[in-house]
């Protein structure tokens, strides 16, 4: 299969301006998710428009399609009820050039997702309500497939008025009207019209035979349950369907919500399918005395505080959200650090699986779990699972190890995060460089929440860094000269170009049929926004408009430095880094590395061990080759040079050059004082440079010049100014990772 075209090159239109962010966009409203559906009959029924209940006949005997057993799910047959072990991916509802709550995902998108889903999974969960094209999509698919795909349909809670509410028990109306809405869904009877950050439209796929269950709630914030529990407010009445007597008032909130949601289904269709809440490691009932931050530990949320009554048949089930880096104590509780897994190696994600499926009586789902593709990285883990810097062979590698984990550690499932890669999110220790209302129109490779997905979406005429002559037709052509008769391999020309994730440069230099010696060689690409010029570095002696360099010298030692009053880390970070802040300010520190935080510091409690802050050197420069058709493709690739030395290509992320958004070309202030706030530019400037080492330090100041596009004039190296139009509107192809790939030969590895 050609992945780096996956079926189709799409076309966005995207919102023009400043498209706003629907509310909660950000940081996991509706709008963030999105759903994966199982086995559908196609039928419709007639609808209502929503709150009015949707009129269907109920069957005459309860309905029970799906239950939860004493291991885990059962799927009811004609002989029965059999074991079924949920393997399943989460699905977002968004795309390039949209925010989730756009809604703008289409049908024929749908139809290719849903397919490509159900190769290798068996279940998609789904966060929130999809537009109606994706429950006839999946109802369509399941008409003809072998093996139908099923639903674990999420209702989202707004977060920002939970967060404002505080007790969780004044927002009961509202999620109840969600949970109602949610239920009319899955049976295909209820027209919901149209809400900003919402889904809307009729209804009429009834994939209620295809619904694994209802998994209701967010990752709750630890304040909302301290402040519910305290308030007391929620009634302890018991219920019907699901009781809670004698628990903390959250949880009797809880059981409320989705008692009522039952009671719906019973009333409206005689239906019943199995329900839970949404939980994470924060929140978890266990106690964690190894971790660093309060709030991480602060209070718990117990499934087991919840229990089905005897007119509950489908049963109830407990929904975890796990990674393998997040919280700390993951990394730095010994009877996790020091687990052994059923491969006889340690692994701290494993010691606490087995923890947490111990600590409940329910069967348990890990409902999100993966790591990310990205360049970038926000996290460590003790055992190399990051939260970042894999290539996309590595993550399904990683994801397919995760699933087995999950599996021996007798969890009744997985549902990895996540399908497709999501352009709009944001990652902390980047945030604050790119301007929240434009993150869909470009691809910030360096942050790990967009590149989670299995589904990737390449830019439409992008640079693969793979070597190929034709992606760069159209881009600028800069002629170079000879500056000295030095050894080094001459410079002929360099051509620039842009694409979603970056900017580009390709060397063009002598040709001689054999690899680039990089003891000989060496090569710096110049970038300026600022329009300051400055002493170039590594002793070239010469000077350039230049805020960047990035120094290519082989793959052992090449990286991005960035002029110190311009650096964005020591702006936001400097202090916690223990940097010289006066002599950053002043750019008296030089040219220094590009860097990003993955660890602000901490002291863990059980032992007052302190563990510093710490920081990674992104700025260093990846050879390989980045084209996902290549059988050499790594996707994490920043250079490629060809294997007879004509050719050096460079791919530069945007965040690193302080570009904060290109589609509208905005970047960092020039003034240190301005800290991360953005301005308006037109336009970068580029110089190339070869030159040849002549002493062993990097830094000296020997150095033989050799040739530079587009020359040197008394000192100071030319550069050419590089502009590009902007855009709403990215064009971009979709295709399946090669994560995808591993996880489908594989069969997610070993699992039970």
């Amino acid at each position: 299969m050609d992945r780096r075209r996956f079926l189709a090159s799409v076309g966005v239109g995207g919102v023009t301006g400043l498209a706003g962010c629907p509310a909660g966009s950000e940081d996991g409203s509706p709008d963030e998710t999105s759903t994966k559906t199982g086995s559908g009959t196609g039928r419709t029924r007639s609808t209502s428009t929503d709150p009015d209940p949707a009129t269907t006949a109920p069957r005459e005997e309860t309905h029970i399609p799906f239950r939860v057993g004493e291991e885990g799910f059962e799927r009811r047959t004609d002989d029965g009820y059999v074991p079924l072990t949920a393997r399943g991916i989460n699905l977002g509802m968004t795309k390039p050039g949209a925010f989730p709550g756009q809604a703008a995902i289409t049908r024929e998108e749908y139809d290719r997702w849903i397919a490509a889903m159900g190769e290798i999974t068996n279940v998609v969960r789904t966060y929130t309500i999809h537009p109606p094209e994706f429950y006839r999509a999946l109802a369509a698919y399941n008409e003809s497939a072998t093996d139908p795909l099923l639903v674990l349909q999420g209702t989202w809670v707004p977060t920002p008025a939970l967060l404002e509410a505080e007790d969780a028990s004044e927002l009961s109306a509202t999620v109840d009207r969600g949970l109602q809405r949610t239920v009319d869904v899955l049976h295909g009877a209820t027209t919901l019209p149209d809400r900003p950050g919402h889904a809307s439209g009729t209804y009429d796929a009834d994939v209620s035979d295809a619904t694994l269950g209802l998994l209701f709630g967010i990752e709750w914030p630890p304040e909302v349950v301290v402040a519910t529990n305290e308030a007391d407010s929620v009634e302890s009445a018991e219920s019907r369907y699901l009781q809670a007597g004698g628990a903390p008032a959250f949880e009797r909130w809880l059981a409320g919500r989705l008692d009522r949601a039952i009671a719906h289904e019973m009333e409206t269709y005689n239906t019943q399918h199995p329900a839970a809440f949404v939980n994470w490691v924060t929140t978890d009932p266990l106690s964690h005395p190894y971790e660093p931050f309060p709030d991480e530990d602060r209070v718990g949320i117990d499934p087991d505080a919840i229990s089905a009554t005897d007119d509950f048949s489908a049963g109830t089930f407990a929904a975890y959200h796990a990674y393998p880096y997040y919280p700390d104590l993951l990394n730095e509780t010994p009877k996790y650090v020091e687990y052994v897994d059923h491969r006889g190696e340690q692994n701290s994600y494993a010691g606490y699986l087995n923890d947490l499926v111990d600590a409940t009586a329910h069967p348990l789902v890990v409902a999100e779990f993966g790591v990310p593709s990205s360049r970038g990285i926000a996290h460590r883990h003790v055992h190399g699972r990051d939260q970042g810097r894999h290539t996309e062979t590595r993550q399904g590698e990683i994801v397919a190890a995760m699933y087995e984990d999950i599996r021996h550690a007798g969890a009744a499932g997985g549902i990895a995060f996540a399908w497709q890669n999501e352009w709009f999110k944001r990652t902390w220790n980047l945030d604050a460089r790119s301007v929240s209302g434009r993150r869909p129109f470009w691809s910030n490779i360096e942050t790990p929440e967009q590149r989670f997905g299995l589904l990737a979406f390449d830019p439409v005429d992008g640079v693969s860094l793979g070597g190929t002559d034709e992606e760069w037709t159209d881009a600028k052509r800069v002629p170079a000269t000879t500056v000295t008769d030095a050894s080094a391999r001459s410079l002929e020309a360099v051509r620039v170009t842009h694409d979603y994730e970056g900017l580009c440069v390709r060397l063009a230099l002598a040709r001689s049929d054999a690899p680039i010696d990089w003891a000989v060689t060496n090569a710096m690409v110049t970038v300026g926004l600022t329009g300051r010029s400055t002493t170039l570095p590594f002793g070239t002696g010469v000077t350039a408009p230049a805020d960047f360099v990035a120094q290519l010298s082989g793959p052992a030692d090449s990286k991005l430095l960035v002029e110190s009053s311009y650096d964005a880390f020591a702006r936001e970070f400097g202090s916690l880094a223990g940097l010289d802040i006066d002599a950053y300010r002043s750019g008296d520190a030089g040219f220094v590395p590009v860097r990003e935080p993955v660890n602000l510091g901490y002291t863990v409690p059980a032992t007052d061990e302190r563990v510093p802050f710490d920081a990674v050197e992104t700025g260093q420069l990846r050879y390989g080759n980045g084209d996902p058709d290549a059988a050499a493709y790594d996707s994490l690739t920043d250079v490629y040079a060809a294997p007879d030395g004509a050719v050096v290509e460079l791919k530069l992320p945007w965040t690193l050059l302080n570009v904060a958004d290109p589609s509208s070309k905005r970047r960092i202030q020039t003034a240190w004082e301005s800290g991360l706030d953005r301005t308006a530019f037109d336009g970068v400037e580029i110089g190339v440079v070869t030159y040849q080492t002549e002493a062993d330090s990097a830094q000296s100041d020997a150095v033989a010049l050799d040739s530079a596009a587009a020359g040197i004039d008394r000192g100071t190296l030319r550069t050419t100014t590089y502009e590009w139009d902007t855009w709403n509107q990215p064009s971009y192809d979709e295709r399946l990772k090669e994560s995808y790939e591993v996880l489908r030969r594989s069969g997610w590895a070993g699992s039970l």
